[in-house]
């Protein structure tokens, strides 16, 4: 099956201010409360990460391990979705928060259609689950009604290129630290339109050759009003963060939309 390009950007819909993980510096990350924070804080964008059980349900969590986000121990991909359910995923944040869980995909997109609030989908494949993850995610998709906008993102290569044959439908993303000089080259391989970088490594130069070529692009992860206004001020279309609320200060941010 040949590789496709989604028929409509949806960084065209793209907010400029998108909550990290929900609104991750107020609530436990990628949790419903994190999701149900973010859109009482203003954004309605949110970036969440997508992995999947040993039994091949695609579910919401950063880590591949379990320890720093929940009370419980070892690898995510060594769990069944029934002993992921068990686990307190909010706790290790504030005890406000005890009994928040993992949520699968299909609940997640259940939460954002009622929350109407659109998501960036990045996929954390365990090495080599790669194409595993991807189909879960399909299935998922395919499965729930969602009528706000998702963006498909990822680190890994392999997990775009596994997007871009089983999801062909969305628009794709390439996540760096640093923005390469070979970027583009890049891009084409995966066959995915913008690029989300670290502000860690914001290298003003990289930026307007991105920028200069028409590529959408965000930085990841900026939590004071100042380096986003830099940002935008530069070209970069959204950036990510932790606390929206610090970001939603003025409506419209100087720069390129």
């Amino acid at each position: 099956m040949p590789i496709q390009h989604p028929s409509v950007s949806v960084y065209q819909s793209l907010s400029n201010v998108i909550a990290h993980r929900g609104a991750s510096g107020s609530a436990p990350e990628n949790t419903a409360a994190a999701m149900r924070e973010a859109v009482k804080l203003g954004a309605d964008w949110a970036e969440v990460d997508i992995a999947i059980s040993s039994d091949g349900q695609a579910v919401v969590f950063h880590d591949h391990n379990l320890v720093r986000c929940t009370n419980g121990k070892g690898l995510l991909i060594q769990k069944s979705l029934e002993e992921l359910k068990q686990l307190d995923a909010g706790s290790w944040f504030s005890p406000f928060y005890q009994g928040e869980r993992i949520l699968t995909l299909t609940e997640l997109l259940m939460l954002a259609e009622s929350l109407e609030l659109n998501l960036n989908l990045e996929i954390k494949p365990t090495i080599g689950r790669e194409a595993e993850t991807v189909w879960a995610m399909q299935q998922a998709l395919r499965r729930t009604p969602f009528s706000q906008h998702i963006l498909l993102s990822s680190f890994n290569q392999q997990a775009l290129l596994a997007a871009a044959e089983h999801l062909p439908e969305y628009t794709r993303a390439l996540n760096v630290e640093a923005i390469p000089k070979d970027w583009q080259e890049r891009l084409d391989t995966v066959n995915a339109e913008g690029l989300h970088f670290s502000d860690d490594f914001v290298e003003p130069h990289m930026i307007y050759e991105v920028r200069d070529s028409g590529t959408p692009m965000a930085c990841f992860t900026v939590n004071d009003f100042e380096t986003a206004q830099r940002l935008y001020q530069l070209g970069v279309n959204a950036v990510f963060t932790d606390h929206p609320e610090r970001l939603l200060l003025d409506a419209e941010p100087v720069g390129r939309h």
